[in-house]
């Protein structure tokens, strides 16, 4: 009976461990993964938004962001930006950053191997560099789930992880009441804060929760004495893995090659 109840204890000793490596945002067991920035930056917080472009929410988010003079990150769905190839553009043009953050944002993709890894994160950053003329260099797992697999394709296409430190809970349905409270009296230094600017066909929420927070979001941050940086001023890994070109500049160049 003690050895069956050591090995039990073990057993659910390891799934948690794996568990937690799965599920938790800021686990660092299958690679590294960027959380937060500079904490020690003058009280300045980044933030990011996923699962777009989306014409209902991107658009009112972009607006408000251009309103209050904040740039953002924006890690981009590559069959998003295949719908709407404009408003990546206009992410880009108006001074903010595109991110990888995979082509499907399949539900289960947790469950599968590198190779279809791989080809997730290769197909959207071709998408977003004939859209943009940049290729990521910033990939975040869809739902912040990572796993040995994602690493090993991670890996191999050379992109850093990054992850959040503070979020919006705004991937369900929610209100802008409980999305402005998960961030405002929360935040601090050094946060990477991630909203959601996208909607994907398998969930029911709206968008208008995160599109009608975001100014009171950026205001109560601001009379906090918290200050907005874009997030490549908060952490270390370049978002490109070149300098920005013009769409027409990168066709140009790969049709020389």
């Amino acid at each position: 009976m003690l050895i069956e109840g050591v090995a039990a204890a073990t057993s659910a000793a390891v799934l948690g461990t794996v568990g937690y490596g799965i599920l938790a945002p800021r686990s660092q067991f299958w690679g590294p993964v960027i959380v937060r920035g500079d904490a020690s930056a003058p009280g300045r917080v980044a933030l990011t938004f996923d699962d777009g472009p989306h014409p209902e929410g991107t658009p009112a988010i972009l607006d408000a962001l251009a309103e209050r003079g904040v740039k953002a990150a924006f890690f981009v769905v590559g069959a998003q930006a295949v719908k709407w190839p404009g408003l990546v553009r206009r992410i880009v043009d108006e001074g903010h950053i595109v991110g990888n953050h995979s082509f499907d944002h399949h539900n289960f993709g947790i469950f599968w191997l590198t190779r279809y890894w791989e080809d997730q994160i290769a197909r959207t950053d071709r998408v977003l560099a004939d859209i943009t003329g940049h290729r990521p260099a910033w990939f975040r797992p869809p739902m912040g789930f990572k796993q040995y697999h994602l690493f090993q394709a991670v890996r191999r296409r050379g992109h850093s992880v990054i992850s959040f430190s503070r979020r919006a809970y705004d991937g369900v349905p929610t209100t802008p009441e409980r999305v402005i409270g998960h961030i405002v009296p929360r935040a601090r230094a050094g946060d990477i804060i991630t909203l959601h600017d996208g909607m994907l066909t398998s969930t029911t929420r709206t968008l208008h929760a995160a599109s009608l927070a975001i100014r009171p979001v950026i205001d109560g941050l601001g009379a906090r004495g918290l200050a907005f940086a874009r997030l490549d001023e908060l952490i270390a890994p370049p978002p490109y893995v070149e300098e920005l070109k013009t769409p027409e500049v990168a066709r140009s160049q790969q049709g020389a090659l």
